[in-house]
């Protein structure tokens, strides 16, 4: 079995090295947002195009994902670097994963697991999508390796640099600022004087701190981003549809400022330029539709907290996410494929007329599994292994488990609930199901 595992290995890694010489770099939404604050740090100036008109830099991305891609600019085929690295960050991911999974069950094993990991679907569109996912998807799996090392290793020195590294990755996405108070919380759970945790505190609280000034000078928001309350809004209007009563101040302020609506359901987008028309800046219009937000939530938070359980579950339901016109050549992306600098959208190493055809037929194949499949995965093995993991003695798994749950709810109590934002997190699926299926297979064959 183990010589199967390393030729499909072996076949993931061919595959991936054809994905970076056929295929290529195409930009979406978020790319915008991604290329505006890494040309804004090259030239100080932050022009967003219609519809958004920001002229002040936003912050509704994080930060580091902008710092990779003006590196990345410095070169004369930055699209082809990016190229690069987001793959080398997919299969240096699974090398990870493979690492974490040989302590706890035998090579053969611990292969399945990179195996199952190299072969996600969504990885071959998100390595050609310029946006934080594949070294975000890098982050979390490096994470999870310290927290192998500090829990089943017991190598508490790691923890401290633990500390600062969920810190930084939580400017990559801020979701991941759960993965900061689980590094928090089992710092301080160790006894004795340790005086690099400290050191550790005070150098994360510093990334916090540096990054929310200069936040808050570029754009005047006192937090890690300018943004949060249009994702709130999103969440208890747009999903949870709660109004405030019409009489409400914050209800009659957004009228005034947004104009008389027959709906105010939509997406946060629908409104936002005529609040930054009436307010001045993205950073206004936010916090205008943060306090229309949290006054709806306030007149019905019962129905705010039942519905977060049924978006956590929303979030691992039916994927449209890839049933986009955006992600097929021959839909909408061919009309995109334009240059940022030295980015070259849709321009492969080695051109064919096969590879566009291909392509188009591999997001087909990957928007029917995540449409139509992937919820049985979810049902059937991430849940049962969220709770098995959580109910078994193993420290390390526990924990992940636990992380999973906190981040994935995390993101569903504040902005929209879309299981696009669960493919980062990856890694601990793939570890989950495998330690769950071996452990209860194991069972199921002594008996």
């Amino acid at each position: 079995m183990i010589a199967v595992l390393v030729v499909l290995a072996g076949v993931a890694v061919l595959f991936y090295i054809f994905h970076i010489l056929f295929f290529w770099i195409f930009p979406s939404t978020d790319s915008i947002f991604y290329w505006l604050l890494s040309d804004f740090f090259k030239t100080g100036i932050y022009l967003a195009p219609h519809p958004y008109y920001y002229r002040e830099p936003s912050t509704m991305e994080p930060p580091l994902y902008s710092v990779f891609i003006f590196i990345a600019n410095l070169f004369p085929r930055a699209d082809i670097i990016i190229h690069i690295i987001q793959v080398a960050a997919i299969i240096a991911s699974g090398i990870l994963i493979y690492k974490i999974q040989n302590h706890s069950f035998s090579k053969k094993y611990a292969l399945l697991s990179a195996v199952l990991f190299l072969f996600t679907p969504a990885h071959l569109i998100y390595i050609s999508n310029m946006v934080a996912e594949s070294l975000a998807v890098f982050y979390i799996s490096l994470f999870l390796y310290f927290l192998h090392l500090a829990v089943n290793l017991r190598n508490k020195k790691i923890l401290p640099i633990m500390l600062v590294y969920s810190a930084l990755i939580s400017l990559h996405r801020y979701n991941l600022v759960t993965f900061f108070l689980l590094t928090l919380f089992l710092i301080f759970r160790e006894k004795g004087k340790l005086m690099s945790r400290y050191l550790g505190l005070s150098a994360s609280l510093a990334v916090f701190g540096g990054w929310i000034l200069l936040n808050h000078q570029w754009n005047g928001s006192w937090g890690l981003s300018n943004s949060e309350g249009k994702h709130i809004y999103n969440r208890i209007l747009h999903f949870d549809r709660i109004l405030p009563p019409n009489t409400h101040p914050s209800f009659i302020k957004f009228r005034q400022l947004a104009g008389e609506r027959d709906d105010y359901f939509k997406p946060w987008w629908f409104y936002e330029e005529a609040l930054i028309t009436s307010t001045g800046s993205e950073t206004k219009a936010s916090l205008i539709m943060q306090e229309f937000a949290l006054a709806a939530l306030i007149s019905n938070p019962l129905k705010y907290i039942i519905n977060t359980p049924k978006f956590f579950l929303f979030a691992h339901w039916d994927n449209p996410t890839y049933h986009d016109d955006l992600y097929l050549y021959g839909g909408n992306m061919k009309n995109n494929c334009g240059k940022s600098g030295n980015i070259f959208f849709c321009r492969p190493i080695i051109k064919t007329e096969f590879a566009f055809k291909f392509w188009d037929a591999l997001v087909i194949l990957v928007d029917f599994i995540y449409l139509n499949l992937a919820k049985f995965f979810n049902i059937f093995l991430l849940f049962p292994a969220l709770i098995y993991a959580i109910l078994k003695k193993d420290r390390f798994f526990r924990y992940v488990s636990l992380l999973y749950i906190a981040s994935i709810t995390l993101f569903v109590m504040v902005e929209a609930p879309l299981p696009r934002y669960t493919y980062i997190f990856t890694p601990i699926p793939v570890i989950l199901v495998t330690y769950f299926c071996i452990n209860t297979g194991r069972k199921f064959i002594k008996k």
